[in-house]
C-alpha cells in the first residue's frame, strides 16, 4: 500500500527559525521592562517635586516641591517692584517713572511654579516621557507668567489725563429760557493707545530690563462738529417731537398719542463727515436707522392683527368648496416703509409722520380652491351619540359645534379647541346644564361641549394626526363609552383644559361637522388630500380597576320639582384604561407609536330630588330610557 508523505519535515523547518527569534525578543520585552521599572523609580523619586533640569529665568528648580519653588521665585524675580518703566509723552517730552507693580504688572509666581511642576506631567503618555527625558539630559527653561491687571493699568494712566488724554466734546445745543438753543463748541480729545503700550512693554518685562515707553495717543474726534448748517438742522431735528398717525382710522387701535420725544431722537443722531469729490469735507447730520428701526418695531405686536381664513364645506359632487365666510385680512407694522417716511420727513422739518401697515391675507382667503389648498377628499369621520341628554346639553352641544364648522387648519399648524371655542356664557348663547368639575357632576354654564371636543379627538385620532393635549374626565360617563368605548373621552375646561393637535401633511384640513337633532348624533369629517395611511387602535386596557362605591348619593335640588327624583349620575368602576395607538404611512411603515392613558376615579349612583322626597326612596326614580 501507499502512503501519504507527511509535510513534516517543513513544519520542523519553520519552527526552527522561530527559535532564533526567541532570544531578541526576550532581550526587547526585558529592555522595556527595565525601562519602565526606571521609570517608575524616576517618578516615585520626584513625587510632588520638579524634575531635574526645569528652571525658569535661570533659576534652578529642580527637586523642588511647588511651594518651594514660588518662594525661590518670589524671592529671585523682584523685577516687578524694582524695575523702571518711564512713560514718555511724544508731543511734549514729559516723564512719567513708574515700577512694573505699578502699571499692574506682576509675575504670576504661583502659576509659574505649577507650570515648572507640570513639566513631564500633562499631555499624552509619549509626551510626558519626552519632556522628562529632555528636563533631565537637556534642561528645560519655562518662561515666567506674567499678568496684565488692567485695572490697575487704568489707575496709574489716569494720573496722566490731565495733561496727557482729554475727553471729546461734541458740539451741542441745548435749550435756553429764550427759546433759542445755546451753542457749545467742539472740543478734540486724546486717548493713550493701551493695546500698543501693553505690545511695547512685553520685551522689557520678559528680559527684565528698564526701560523708555512712548505712548501713543490717538485724536479722538466728537461726534458733533463745528459747523452752521449743521446747527441749523440739527435745531431743526428737536424742535419738537415726532408724532406718529394713521392714514386711516382704525377701529380697534386709538394710538393717537404716540409720539417720539426729542431725548430718544437725540440719541439717534450723529454727525458724519464726508469728503466731496472737489475735495472738501463736509458735515452731515444722518439717523441711527437701526436705533430707528428697533423703536418702531416694538408696536409691532400692538398693531399686528391675525388673518382670519375664510370658512368653506366640501361639495362632495362637485369636489370644490364651497364659501361660508370670507376670510378677514390681518395686518402688520411695515417698519422698513415707515422708518423711510421718517427720514424722509425728519429731513424736510416735518415733524409728523405716517405708521405704514400692510395687509395679510391669509392662504385660506375666499377665492381658494380645493385644489391650492388640497382639500379633494373626505379623508375620515366621527360620530358620537348623546341618548337621553337634556335639552340644554342638546343645546350647548349644537352651540359649540357650530364655532368649528369650516376651519381650515394649515399644514404645520398647531389646532387648538379652545381657540376656537372661545368664552362659555349665557351671553355667548349657552345654556345652563350638567358639567363635570373636579370629578363632581354640577349644575354649570355650557354642559355638553365636551361632546364636541370628544367627538373632534376621536376624528383627529383615526385621522393620525400627533395629539399634543388631551385629558380624560374625572370618570367614565356613558355617552362617550358607546361607540369607541372607555378612554376615548377628550375634556376641555378653557382656559387651562385644552385639546390639541397637529396638522403634520403638507395639505391644508377641513373641519366640517353635522348635529342630528333626531339620531342624537354629533359627526365630524376631515376633509383633505390623503397620505395613505393607516390607523391600528388596540382594546382599551383596563388595569387597577376598582367597583363603584356601594353607597349611592342623594343630593337635594331646589331646582328638582317637588315630589320628583332624577339621577344625574350612574355607577361607574374606576380604572386606569390605556389604549395603543400606532400609525403606519403609505408604505407599511410605523410613524407613530403612542399610548393613551386615562385614570377615572370609581363613582356612584347620583339621585337629586325636590321638596316633599324621602333621601332613598328608589320608587320615585324613574326607569332609564
Amino acid at each position: 500500500m501507499m502512503q501519504a508523505i507527511s509535510p513534516r519535515p517543513q513544519r520542523l523547518a519553520s519552527r526552527s527559525l522561530g527559535y532564533f527569534l526567541i532570544p531578541p525578543l526576550l532581550g526587547l520585552t526585558l529592555l522595556a521592562v527595565l525601562l519602565a521599572l526606571g521609570l517608575t523609580a524616576y517618578r516615585a523619586r520626584y513625587s510632588g517635586r520638579v524634575y531635574t533640569g526645569v528652571s525658569v529665568a535661570g533659576i534652578d528648580l529642580s527637586e523642588m516641591t511647588v511651594e518651594e519653588a514660588q518662594a525661590a521665585l518670589s524671592a529671585a524675580l523682584p523685577y516687578a517692584s524694582t524695575a523702571s518703566l518711564t512713560l514718555v509723552d511724544p508731543a511734549t517730552g514729559t516723564e512719567w517713572p513708574f515700577t512694573p507693580a505699578q502699571l499692574g504688572i506682576t509675575v504670576d509666581t504661583a502659576a509659574t511654579a505649577s507650570a515648572a511642576f507640570d513639566v513631564g506631567r500633562s499631555g499624552g503618555p509619549l509626551r510626558r516621557l519626552q519632556d522628562t527625558f529632555q528636563s533631565w539630559y537637556y534642561g528645560r527653561t519655562i518662561a515666567p507668567i506674567v499678568v496684565f491687571d488692567e485695572a490697575q493699568l487704568d489707575r496709574a494712566l489716569a494720573g496722566l489725563s490731565g495733561s496727557v488724554e482729554r475727553s471729546a466734546v461734541s458740539a451741542s445745543w441745548q435749550p435756553t429760557d429764550g427759546g433759542a438753543p445755546a451753542y457749545t463748541p467742539a472740543q478734540i480729545g486724546r486717548r493713550i493707545d493701551r493695546a500698543y503700550l501693553r505690545q511695547q512693554l512685553l520685551p522689557p518685562i520678559r528680559s527684565g530690563a528698564d526701560a523708555r515707553v512712548e505712548l501713543l495717543v490717538h485724536d479722538v474726534y466728537p461726534a458733533v462738529y463745528d459747523s452752521p448748517q449743521t446747527t441749523n438742522q440739527l435745531a431743526r431735528l428737536y424742535s419738537e417731537p415726532v408724532r406718529f398717525y394713521f392714514q386711516e382710522p382704525l377701529d380697534d387701535l386709538d394710538l393717537s398719542g404716540v409720539t417720539l420725544p426729542s431725548e430718544e431722537l437725540a440719541r439717534w443722531v450723529r454727525v458724519e463727515q464726508v469728503q466731496t469729490p472737489d475735495g472738501h469735507v463736509e458735515h452731515r447730520v444722518q439717523v441711527d436707522e437701526n436705533a430707528a428701526r428697533n423703536w418702531l418695531a416694538q408696536f409691532g405686536a400692538q398693531f399686528y392683527r391675525e388673518p382670519v381664513n375664510a370658512r368653506y364645506y366640501f361639495n362632495d359632487d362637485t369636489r370644490q368648496l364651497v364659501l361660508v365666510a370670507p376670510h378677514v385680512n390681518g395686518r402688520e407694522l411695515d417698519v422698513e416703509a415707515t422708518l423711510q417716511r421718517l427720514i424722509a420727513q425728519l429731513n424736510s422739518g416735518n415733524h409728523a409722520v405716517p405708521i405704514i401697515l400692510r395687509d395679510i391675507t391669509p392662504l385660506a382667503h375666499s377665492g381658494a380652491t380645493a385644489a391650492e389648498l388640497g382639500i379633494t377628499e373626505l379623508i375620515t369621520e366621527t360620530t358620537t351619540w348623546f341618548y337621553g341628554s337634556s335639552d340644554a346639553r342638546k343645546h350647548n352641544i349644537a352651540r359649540a359645534a357650530a364655532n368649528f364648522y369650516g376651519i381650515v387648519v394649515a399644514p404645520g399648524e398647531e389646532f387648538s379647541f379652545n381657540r376656537y371655542l372661545g368664552s362659555v356664557s349665557e351671553t355667548d348663547g349657552y345654556e345652563v346644564g350638567l358639567v363635570i368639575v373636579g370629578g363632581r357632576t354640577l349644575r354649570g354654564v355650557g354642559g355638553g361641549v365636551c361632546q364636541v371636543s370628544t367627538t373632534l379627538y376621536q376624528t383627529a385620532f383615526w385621522a393620525g394626526f400627533p395629539i399634543v393635549e388631551r385629558w380624560e374626565h374625572g370618570y367614565m360617563v356613558g355617552y362617550y363609552n358607546d361607540g369607541e368605548g372607555p378612554g376615548m373621552d377628550a375634556t376641555v375646561f378653557s382656559p387651562l383644559v385644552d385639546f390639541r393637535f397637529i396638522n403634520n401633511t403638507p395639505y391644508h384640513l377641513l373641519i366640517e361637522n353635522y348635529y342630528n337633532q333626531e339620531a342624537e348624533s354629533l359627526t365630524f369629517k376631515f376633509y383633505s388630500t390623503s397620505m395613505g395611511r393607516k390607523v391600528v387602535k388596540t382594546e382599551p386596557v383596563f388595569e387597577n380597576i376598582v367597583p363603584p362605591p356601594e353607597d349611592d348619593v342623594w343630593e337635594y335640588d331646589a331646582e328638582i320639582p317637588a315630589g320628583t327624583v332624577q339621577q344625574y349620575d350612574y355607577a361607574a368602576e374606576g380604572a386606569r384604561v390605556t389604549v395603543q395607538r400606532q400609525v403606519f404611512n403609505a408604505d407599511g411603515e410605523l410613524i407613530e407609536e403612542k399610548a393613551f392613558v386615562s385614570n377615572y376615579i370609581p363613582w356612584p349612583n347620583v339621585y337629586r330630588y325636590g321638596d316633599g322626597v324621602e333621601p332613598g326612596d328608589y320608587s320615585l326614580v324613574p326607569e332609564p330610557e
